[in-house]
């Protein structure tokens, strides 16, 4: 059985006062006007027009060691889904099916239809690339701790309007408590995050030149962006813009922890959700050059927690932050209101599907539902991040013109009410160095001018613990 989240928390916002009036009449104006709205196939809000294969296997990096045991080498199971022509699938087709546990296989696989239970999209187990091939790939790194099946809905969404989504299982976090807890604090899964990224990339470029590989063809190697969740968003930055040290932030943890890491100059763009740019130093975020789209938690509710301790002082700017310092264009911030670190993965889907097929609790069931129901509801925060991804990706990877309009301040102004949309923030990262040497100025809100001052580079230390799901 899953416990709770060791070391986590899912806080909860009040949901009393003005702002929680308006959340209900935006709700109740999103469902009218969406009900007025035809959908279309290219609206990136919805399900897109290509059906969705699944396929999962193991690479193993030599450069690096494993568990001494089952995997001398560091071993790295992939799940990747990738589009499919409809006209492809039939009855003979078989549904995805998820492994759990990929390493050990101490647990059996989790159904497709046990996720679309819960309205996360339908996908096929080893169906064949659809004709459109290649198609542009987002290598996906999940948050410390969270295997890729938290992120099911994501990736198949994506896959759903033509892209390939690679996500490794990041070794050594230890979501089941078999596994080896190679790296019990943050330096070391941040020092090989970054390459586990990097590696899987070169190995899907190798299956992209395989003949009679399932994959073989499958990839546009031209468009590659990076994208993750929570840690895995930090791991996207520096892919694109690299790190001079981890320990400088994180402190020394030992061999193989400390040192640079190198740019990935493959990745023409980044993605993060509720990425942990804090990690990364002003000038370092600035080095990123690529396009950015940062997608995570409003401001108000970062305040909120700050004020009671949740997060430490100066993290209220999260987002805010590695806004103001990236240098490329366009860089895009996307706030979303009522959610919260956990809104960007799919723990109230997951965590009920593993509670039906017996390995999770029904308290620990009940105790997630209870606190996701706090939260605006999690499909609709899955659809705003999934149309904000690939409206962007769309536009500034694959060179699309027809979805430029979704990522303007006026379009969430008047279609996206749970949703603020940054263009820049008060300052370019050239007049920050030039007038504000130690802090930075950002906007609290899309619509207004409020604005706030904030360091460059916090110097809270925060202690950490990765997520972990021991069984009782």
């Amino acid at each position: 059985m899953l416990k709770m989240i060791r070391g986590s928390f899912l806080p909860r916002r009040p949901t009393t006062g003005p702002m929680w009036s308006l959340t209900i009449a935006v709700l109740l104006l999103t469902a009218f006007a969406s009900a007025q709205a035809a959908v279309t196939a290219d609206d990136p809000g919805r399900t897109g027009p290509y059906a969705v294969g699944f396929t999962s296997y193991m690479v193993t990096d030599p450069s690096r060691a494993g568990d001494g045991d089952t995997y001398p080498d560091r071993p790295m199971p992939m799940y990747v889904w990738y589009p499919v022509d409809s006209a492809s699938i039939n009855n003979a087709t078989k549904l995805a099916e998820y492994p759990l546990d990929p390493l050990y296989q101490q647990r059996p696989n989790l159904p497709s239809t046990g996720l679309e239970a819960y309205g996360i999209d339908r996908a096929y187990q080893d169906a064949p690339v659809s004709a459109g091939k290649p198609f542009p790939v987002l290598m996906f790194s999940p948050g410390w701790g969270a295997p890729p099946w938290l992120h099911v809905s994501f990736a198949a969404r994506l896959a759903s309007h033509g892209y390939i989504v690679a996500v490794p299982y990041h070794f050594g976090d230890g979501w089941w408590p078999w596994e080896p807890v190679i790296y019990p604090d943050l330096a070391r899964p941040s020092f090989h995050r970054p390459r586990d990224v990097s590696f899987a990339l070169d190995d899907l470029t190798a299956k992209n030149a395989t003949q009679g590989h399932l994959l073989r063809g499958a990839a546009n190697l031209e468009q590659v962006a990076a994208g993750g969740w929570s840690l895995g968003g930090y791991a996207a930055m520096v892919l694109a813009g690299g790190e001079d040290d981890v320990c400088d932030t994180l402190g020394d943890e030992g061999v193989g922890a400390c040192g640079p890491s190198q740019p990935d100059p493959r990745i023409k763009a980044i993605v993060p959700l509720d990425g942990s740019g804090w990690i990364l130093k002003f000038n370092e975020l600035a080095r990123i050059k690529v396009p950015a789209i940062g997608i995570g938690q409003e401001w108000d509710f970062l305040q909120f927690q700050v004020s009671n301790g949740w997060l430490w002082e100066g993290m209220e700017a999260w987002a805010a932050r590695q806004h103001a310092a990236y240098s490329g264009r366009p860089a895009y911030r996307v706030d979303v209101y009522n959610s919260n670190h956990f809104s960007f993965a799919d723990f109230c889907q997951a965590i009920p599907a593993l509670g039906n097929m017996g390995l999770s609790s029904a308290e620990e069931v009940a105790w997630f539902e209870a606190d996701c129901a706090a939260y605006t509801p999690s499909d609709t925060i899955h659809r705003i991040t999934s149309q904000y991804a690939i409206a962007f990706l769309k536009t500034h990877l694959s060179g699309a013109t027809q979805y430029q309009k979704y990522l303007t301040p006026g379009w969430t102004l008047t279609r996206e009410p749970l949703a603020e949309f940054f263009v820049t923030e008060k300052r370019s990262p050239q007049s920050i160095t030039e007038d504000w040497p130690g802090s930075f100025i950002y906007f609290k809100h899309q619509s207004g001018s409020e604005q706030a001052k904030a360091a460059k580079n916090p110097s809270a230390k925060p202690e950490l613990k990765r997520l972990s799901a021991p069984v009782r």
